[in-house]
């Protein structure tokens, strides 16, 4: 199925001390996939007339590098598949900016950015009242 523009969405952020709670300021896979419900909320959101769609399920989520609060990530979300109320979202982090490990050193530019996590999540549209 070949995605059109209301089928895909992007995110950018840069990881802050409000997304973590771990020592060494880890992010935890939590918040990853919050984000990743943010960013396939406006599909839902242009689809349904303002009303988002609900998350069902995630049918998969790996989690392939540790991000640290300062990292710029782009999250994106694309509709692989539809049913009647249903839709199957293949989203993916990339982290374009690393941040320091040691206070002092400077940010690393990923170019190319680095596949950070991945996944695909089930969302549906609310029942007409």
């Amino acid at each position: 199925m070949a995605a059109d523009s209301d089928d895909r969405s992007m995110l950018r952020v840069r990881l802050g001390n409000q997304d973590t709670h771990y020592r060494e300021h880890l992010i935890p896979a939590a918040t990853i996939l919050r984000l990743f419900a943010d960013c396939s909320t406006e599909i839902g959101l242009r689809e349904n007339g303002g009303r988002p769609s609900l998350l069902a399920a995630y049918e998969s989520a790996e989690f392939l590098l540790p991000c640290r609060v300062g990292d710029y990530v782009e999250f994106t979300a694309e509709v692989i598949s539809r049913g009647r109320r249903s839709k199957r979202v293949k989203l993916a982090a990339y982290r374009h900016i690393a941040a320091p490990e040691k206070d002092g050193d400077p940010s690393v530019i990923c170019d190319p950015p680095e596949l950070i996590a991945r996944a695909v999540l089930v969302s549906v549209k609310p029942r007409e009242a």
